[in-house]
């Protein structure tokens, strides 16, 4: 590509709605534009997002994956049918004939009401079906920019099985090649548990990359590596020394409506309280239900994992009314003397003896709360979240807590969505089985910005070579003499020709703005031709990452090029 016919305009600053240093170096090169509320990919980026949508699904075809193209637009009613009419679908309306249209946000529905139609027998399984496409998404993110834009471009894959146990096994798979891929394009992106099933059994996974504000909030071990999702990371926890339950007594407590004021009021660590959280969870057939769940008050709940004990659609916070209902005093509640409710306990509040809890009246708390004797519960469970400092469930070391933006989500959706679809397949003997599925979601617009913010110096962009829009950005140096632009259209060619993608800088500029260009636009490999060096019959080439400059011979720069671009150096180039 010429430059001159290129779409495209370099800016010397950054525009004002560009706040990080990636999105910053972006919009300067040209490769995308804010354009009302979003962004415009103008032809780098697009070259850029199709080179990374090209890795993405070139890991999927190794693992037998075939691409499929599914509607955008489905009817409410279709959606309501399919009992799925709860999933996230921002956008609705009515077409010309009225009737309720809306636009999907994901294609689970769509490919198992698609297999329904092709999957006859177990013959036929595994399948693993991939599409690229344009999904609005409308999320309330904390990160601007390309990391949290309304739509963008995905990779969706689902993958069909016979059971769990060969999802699973699958499952693993598809995860280990698309890590692979992201690996390749030299990402810091942190593999996170983000679901487990009652059996502490990891069911879901994404590929988290640090950022400041992400709306990702992970916990990991240095020490081992072990990394989760907060709201569904395990944490040790050591059991206090027995103790002889003491008399439970009722003391004034005015103002300690927290944990922080109750223990500092008492002059007792917050290990010594016990926590009350009230809720509400919706538990699917027995509908709304009053929860009382009940943490240590130097742990915090994890409303994830105790969705997950109570298999509860959602949970959310109780009002006051509803506390009070119940028996309870907000800000003084605990479940000693109530009944009739669902009570959930963390294990470790369980074994934690002579607590101070709430008295349920305002301004009292109990002293000596013991699970057991004071109060009995539901359930007892693992439902503590952890947090900076807690002890790592694999090998006790501090956890550290970070936050992010997910780069890829893969989850294990199991035989559920195909048992509401009756997406079935006939087994070996002759039965009808429901298909188990696994869902894996790659963010194209997050990875290209997530490259962007992870590879750029003061002057532009690092392209990896699997991500760059061209291999090679070739100029023209000093005034444009016919011996200069003559050797520069040739070798144009004859880089062209041996399957080089090449960015020709053919423009009447300055050797000073077309090197500044060069920088910015981050092009792995750079080769000027100028009149000095076409005299001694060499050229000029520098590899975007390094300082040096190179004389390379004319006749040899095609060889030059293509070691320079090998795949056993590409390791050596900004990844």
């Amino acid at each position: 590509m010429r430059m001159s016919r290129l779409f495209i305009q370099t800016l010397r600053e950054a525009p004002s709605e560009a706040r990080t240093p990636g999105l910053q170096f972006l919009m300067r090169a040209g490769f995308v534009r804010a354009l009302g509320g979003g962004f415009a990919f103008l032809p780098l980026g697009v070259q850029v997002r199709e080179r990374l949508e090209s890795l993405v699904c070139g890991a999927l075809q190794k693992e037998n994956g075939q691409p499929i193209s599914l509607p955008l637009v489905r009817s409410a009613e279709q959606a309501r049918s399919d009992g799925r009419a709860s999933e996230e679908r921002p956008v609705q309306f009515r077409d010309r004939a009225q009737r309720e249209m809306l636009i999907e946000s994901g294609h689970e529905s769509a490919v198992l009401a698609a297999a329904a139609s092709v999957v006859q027998s177990y013959k036929q399984l595994p399948a693993l079906l991939y599409e690229g496409w344009q999904r609005f998404q409308d999320e309330d993110r904390a990160v601007g920019g390309l990391l949290g834009a309304r739509e963008g471009r995905v990779v969706d894959a689902y993958s069909l099985h016979a059971d769990a146990d060969h999802l699973a096994a699958g499952y693993a798979q598809v995860r280990k090649s698309l890590s692979e891929a992201l690996a390749s394009l030299g990402l810091e992106a942190q593999e996170v548990i983000s679901a487990e099933d009652s059996t502490v059994r990891a069911t879901a996974h994404k590929l988290v990359f640090p950022c400041a504000g992400g709306e990702e909030t992970i916990v990991r071990c240095p020490s081992c590596g072990y990394a989760a999702n907060q709201e569904v990371a395990r944490v040790s926890k050591t059991v206090p020394a027995a103790e002889e339950p003491k008399p439970t007594q009722d003391v004034e407590t005015p103002d300690c409506k927290t944990i922080a004021e109750l223990a500092s009021f008492l002059g007792i660590p917050q290990s010594r309280t016990a926590k009350a959280v009230f809720l509400v969870a919706d538990v699917p057939g027995a509908g709304d239900r009053f929860v009382f769940a009940v943490v240590r008050g130097d742990t915090a709940l994890s409303e994830i994992r105790l969705k997950t004990v109570l298999n509860a659609a959602m949970v959310g916070p109780a009002t006051e009314g509803e506390i009070r209902a119940a028996g309870a005093e907000p800000g003084y509640g605990s479940p000693v003397g109530l009944s009739g409710i669902t009570v959930v306990v963390d294990d470790l509040a369980a074994r934690s003896p002579n607590l101070v809890a709430g008295a349920n009246r305002k301004g009292y708390h109990t002293l000596n709360v013991n699970y057991g004797r004071d109060y009995q519960a539901s359930t007892v469970a693992d439902i503590a979240m952890a947090q900076e400092g807690s002890p790592c469930p694999v090998c006790d070391a501090p956890l550290i807590v970070e936050r992010g933006v997910s780069l890829a989500d893969m989850w294990q959706a199991t035989d559920a969505p195909a048992r509401l679809l009756d997406a079935t397949y006939l087994d070996a003997e002759g039965r009808a089985r429901p298909l188990a599925l696994g869902r894996y979601r790659l963010h194209l617009d997050r990875l290209m910005a997530a490259i962007a913010e992870s590879h750029h110096d003061d002057h532009g962009i690092l392209w990896p070579l699997v991500a760059a829009p061209y291999r090679v950005h070739l100029m023209t140096l000093g005034r444009a003499t016919p011996e200069v632009s003559g050797a520069a259209e040739r070798l144009y060619a004859d880089l062209t020709q041996a399957g080089i993608a090449v960015l020709y800088d053919d423009r009447d500029e300055r050797a000073g703005v077309k090197f500044n260009d060069a920088d910015l636009l981050g092009v792995p490999l750079r080769v000027a031709v100028g009149d000095r060096g076409l005299k001694g019959g060499v050229v000029e080439a520098k590899r975007r990452d390094r300082s040096d400059v190179r004389s390379v011979s004319i006749d040899r720069l095609i060889a030059y090029v293509t070691e320079a671009l090998a795949p056993q150096t590409a390791s050596k180039m900004p990844l």
